[in-house]
């Protein structure tokens, strides 16, 4: 049989391991012909429909192993091995009358490979256009016991769109500590040549990540790239007070900016890690379920239920007959609680009665379980609600940070008369706001932050600022003084204007390098134009505003999204603040979404899989939309 001519297509991997180790020489042959094979493909990767024949029976092969590869193997998630398996290719043979068979080995070989390279030099070239990013950072198990390590970048694009992809998935081999984990990122880093343009890093909270990143990824002669800073309250200049009676408080208010000039410069570190928001909030309703001891026992009586649920026949029966279902608890996430919790509210009290009748240790809701429940649903609703908000792939999320916290803030503070049962509750999730969101709290409350205050970050205030959705409406719940608001919303302007201040010291020694060889005449006026609305500010590059251009943002009325407001704005210099200030992320449940798919791909009966193909399904499965 190894002496007759084989076609290359159709060949298993015993065969090929026979010629490799028996018939070298018809090894070789075969080999070389897959690689001109292989050769004619990488002209076809590009879909490029000038460079071959639309008739050519090679190209429209080629067309259907492409289309195999990226559809059905990397986005629907499909074994190789498919493409192996008789009844598929009798399928295609009625899709393709002249279609060859092609082996896994091909896939895994040449057009998988070729596929990752042609996205690593998309993702290179974007990322060589751009000033700023963000990275979301962590570590996962696979079902081998296997480490690997995750980065997803963020940044905005020329169109003023949220653009994220996974950078790499690496194996994060023992140990486990920060300067391991340090030492990956800087290489992945390196490779795409991009530690000068990273801004922040988003985490959780665990001790390894926060030892990581904990002074930045450059060494002290690197420091100076990056002068990132943040203003306590305590420094913004106390003329600020006088400026109350300057703003009024209607929907459309004219807001005075003023810029403080005798502001110190802060030339301590920056803050280069902030924790993940999901996390902290997580940890919030943790907290409150936790010390608040009348909801621990109705929920183990809940979760007892689920757990039959799923495993009693007779339950299973009498809910698919009321055509309703218990959720299933998860450990690691609270909201799992929460979705079981709603779920047996939903199937009503009588019905749920006649439901535990049929357990062998039955249990007993009663009425004061049954409010107990309802409280626990109203009170935590909000968390839910901007958990899932906050998970959001195509929107800025570092701007809904602060708006949530307020929101949350006034939701306990209106509930806490309105409850029965869910009084302790409600006060342990405001002590454990108040903690683990100091840095928000104390800024809100205008107290002095200290360095070590979670979330102490200014970012936050000016990323919801600079979200045309946002704004300073979210200060509108708080119901503060008119002094203090007025106080706060200086306080924050402040920020942004040292910000753009920054932006322009670095811009400014740039422009004056060049050389001016005639002054610049004063930009015409069409007759009866009256579209000057930002004041001062002037389109010309050479002169820059930033106060006029803070106001002119402020006092617009008009409310887009966050990508069409700021695609249609002149704000040249607010603009760039925005790019800079928008690609940090609210929480790391990026890099989540790429463990959740690495997870389905190495599923219980793909545990064998080889480690450097696993690692590229992962990579091409998070970054399909640029295949």
């Amino acid at each position: 049989m190894a002496s007759k001519k084989w076609n290359r297509h159709g060949t298993y991997s015993n065969f090929i391991k026979h010629l490799k180790r028996i018939h070298p020489n018809e090894y070789e042959l075969i080999a070389s012909s897959d690689a001109a094979y292989l050769n004619e493909e990488e002209n076809v990767v590009s879909d490029d429909r000038t460079i071959a024949d639309l008739g050519n029976i090679k190209y429209k092969q080629n067309q259907f192993i492409l289309s195999i590869t990226k559809n059905l193997i990397i986005k629907c998630g499909l074994p190789l091995n498919i493409v192996e398996h008789t009844s598929f290719r009798d399928f295609l043979k009625d899709c393709h009358l002249k279609y060859e068979p092609v082996s896994s080995k091909k896939l895994k070989g040449a057009v998988i490979p070729l596929l990752k390279n042609n996205v690593l030099g998309i993702i290179h070239e974007a990322l060589n256009n751009i000033d700023y990013l963000t990275l979301t950072v962590d570590g996962w198990c696979d079902r081998r016991c296997r480490s690997y390590l995750g980065v997803t970048c963020h940044f905005i694009d020329s169109k003023m769109m949220p653009q994220a992809y996974l950078m790499d998935f690496l194996r994060f081999r023992s140990p486990h500590n920060g300067e391991s984990i340090l030492r990956l990122t800087g290489d992945v880093l390196n490779r795409f040549n991009i530690k000068e343009k990273v801004f922040k890093i988003i985490t959780d909270n665990a001790s390894s990540m926060i030892n990581a990143y904990k002074f930045g990824l450059f060494t002290d002669e690197e420091d100076d790239v990056f002068d990132y800073q943040t203003h306590p309250m305590s420094n913004t200049n106390s003329s600020l007070d006088d400026c109350d009676d300057d703003i009024q408080m209607d929907n459309f208010q004219m807001m005075d900016v003023r810029y403080a000039d005798d502001v110190e410069d802060d030339e301590s570190l920056p803050t280069f890690r902030l924790s993940c928001f999901l996390h902290s909030l997580q940890l919030c309703v943790r907290d409150g379920m936790q010390n608040a001891s009348y909801t621990s026992k109705v929920l183990d009586k809940c979760r007892i239920l689920s757990k039959l649920s799923h495993k009693s026949s007779k339950i299973a029966d009498a809910l698919d007959q009321l055509n309703k279902s218990i959720t299933k608890t998860n450990v690691t996430r609270w909201n799992s609680d929460y979705m079981l919790i709603k779920s047996i509210l939903s199937i009503g009290k009588n019905d749920l009665e006649s439901i535990v009748t049929l357990m062998e240790n039955s249990i007993k809701f009663s009425n004061n379980d049954i409010m107990i429940l309802q409280e626990i649903i109203d009170i935590l609703e909000p968390f839910y609600d901007i958990s899932i908000k906050c998970q959001s792939e195509k929107i800025v999320t570092a701007s809904l940070v602060v708006p949530a916290i307020v929101h949350l803030m006034v939701h306990l503070r209106d509930l806490k008369e309105h409850v029965v049962f869910g009084t302790k509750l409600v006060q342990q999730l405001q002590l454990s706001i108040e903690q683990r969101f100091a840095g928000i709290v104390n800024r809100i409350k205008q107290l002095n932050i200290e360095e070590n205050d979670p979330f102490n970050d200014s970012v936050y205030f000016i990323a919801a600022v600079l979200d045309p959705s946002f704004k300073f409406f979210w200060l509108r719940d708080l119901k503060l003084p008119a002094n203090a608001e007025n106080r706060l919303k200086q306080d924050v302007i402040q920020l942004i204007l040292d910000e753009m201040n920054k932006d322009l010291k670095l811009s400014s020694t740039k422009l004056f390098d060049k050389n001016i060889s005639s002054i610049t005449k004063p930009r015409k006026r069409k007759i009866f134009s009256y579209d000057d609305v930002y004041g001062g500010y002037s389109n010309d590059p050479m002169v820059v505003n930033p106060v006029a251009e803070l106001e002119a943002y402020l006092n617009d009325p008009i409310r887009f999204s966050f990508s069409e407001y700021w695609c249609r704005s002149q704000l040249i210099q607010l603009k760039k603040l925005v790019v800079h200030i928008g690609c940090v992320q609210a929480s790391s449940a990026p890099i989540e979404r790429v463990f959740s798919c690495a997870g389905l791909i190495l599923s219980s009966r793909r545990t064998r899989l080889n480690e450097t193909l696993f690692k590229d399904l992962v990579f091409l499965k998070a970054n399909q939309a640029l295949l």
